[in-house]
């Protein structure tokens, strides 16, 4: 199996989009009233204007390529840039039970325990459309990394 790497739903890419647009705004008004100042405030007025076009080239390309979440590879697992989600990477060998359970804000997590009573939890809602195909997935590789096959049919 080829290493899959899950992103960030665009829905979420686009809010937070937002949010980084109203700052640029904030950023270019403060930049221009600075600059019509004139004096040493024009240095940096100017100075803020490149950090606001900074930020909008970086927004525009989370949009492009959403930041990663999870990879999954034929040893294991590494979460990415998902804040409190445990332990951050594990092997297939490592893990003990997959689980979907309520999660603190009332959405849905998925929660990969492992030995020792670790665990990684993973709010469902960051994945989107392809939180079924992550499931699906994570259970697929867990079954290869264990041995295990599908029955063959009764004749």
């Amino acid at each position: 199996m080829q290493p899959t790497t899950y992103r960030l739903t665009l829905v979420l890419a686009l809010r937070l989009f937002g949010l980084r647009m109203m700052v640029a705004a904030v950023g270019a008004v403060v930049a221009a009233v600075l600059i019509t100042v004139g004096g040493s405030a024009v240095v940096w007025g100017i100075v803020v204007a490149v950090l606001v076009a900074l930020l909008v080239v970086v927004s525009i390309a989370g949009l492009r390529w959403p930041p990663r979440l999870l990879t999954l590879t034929e040893t294991g697992y590494r979460v990415h840039r998902v804040r409190g989600a445990g332990v951050r990477s594990g092997s297939w060998a490592q893990v003990e039970r997959v689980d979907d359970k309520p999660g603190p804000d009332g959405g849905t997590e998925l929660v990969i325990g492992l030995e020792h009573g670790r665990t990684t939890r993973l709010p469902m809602m960051l994945f989107g459309a392809r939180g079924l195909e992550l499931q699906r997935e994570i259970r697929e590789r867990l079954n290869t990394s264990h041995g295990y096959r599908p029955l063959p049919p009764s004749a």
